[in-house]
C-alpha cells in the first residue's frame, strides 16, 4: 500500500535581516522545518534540524482528518549508514563533541609533563566525552526499540523484503 508522503515546509523567516550588518545576523540560525498531513495540511511535527532522522514505522494517522500517510520516519534496519550515523550524532552533537574533544586535547597540552601519563590522558578524554557517551547510550535504547518493532511487526514483512533486495 503506497501512502502519500508528508509535506515538508522549510521556514527561514529571518534570511533577509540576517544579511544586514549588526547583531541581527544571528537570526539566520532561527529556522525550522514543519511536516504536514498531505490531505488536510495540519502540522504534526516541527523540527529545528533539517533532514533529521526519525525512527518509527512510517505510518501516521492525522489527528484532524484521520487519514493515514507516510510521515517520513523509518525503522533502524531500513536506514543507510549515513542516516544511522546522523541519528547517533546529529550536527549539534557533532559540534559539541568536537568542542569537548578540543578541550580535552588542550587540557593535555597544557598539563605539566610530570603528571601526564596514559591513564591520566584516558581519564581526561572520558570526562570530556562523557556527555556524548550518555547521548549515544540513550540513542541506543531507541535503536533497540526500533529493531524490536521492525522484527515483530507483521506488516513490516514487505519492508524487510525490500530492504534485503536493496542490500
Amino acid at each position: 500500500m503506497n501512502l502519500l508522503p508528508a509535506i515538508r515546509e522549510d521556514h527561514d523567516p529571518f534570511a533577509i535581516p540576517a544579511l544586514l550588518p549588526g547583531p541581527q545576523r544571528l537570526l539566520i540560525f532561527l529556522r525550522w522545518t514543519s511536516y504536514c498531513c498531505p490531505h488536510c495540511k495540519t502540522v504534526f511535527h516541527k523540527d529545528f534540524w533539517p533532514s533529521n532522522v526519525r525512527l518509527g514505522c512510517g505510518k501516521r494517522a492525522c489527528r484532524k482528518c484521520g487519514r493515514v500517510f507516510d510521515d517520513g520516519s523509518r525503522e533502524w534496519p531500513e536506514l543507510g549508514r549515513a542516516q544511522k550515523f546522523r541519528f547517533y550524532l546529529p550536527p549539534g552533537i557533532q559540534a559539541i563533541t568536537g568542542g569537548l574533544l578540543f578541550c580535552a586535547i588542550f587540557t593535555l597540552v597544557i598539563a605539566p609533563r610530570d603528571v601526564l601519563n596514559i591513564p591520566a590522558g584516558v581519564i581526561v578524554f572520558l570526562v570530556f566525552l562523557s556527555p556524548t557517551f550518555v547521548w549515544c547510550l540513550v540513542r541506543l535504547l531507541w535503536v533497540q526499540r526500533s529493531r524490536h518493532r521492525f522484527e515483530n511487526d507483521p506488516h513490516a514483512m514487505q519492508s524487510k523484503m525490500e530492504t534485503q533486495q536493496i542490500n
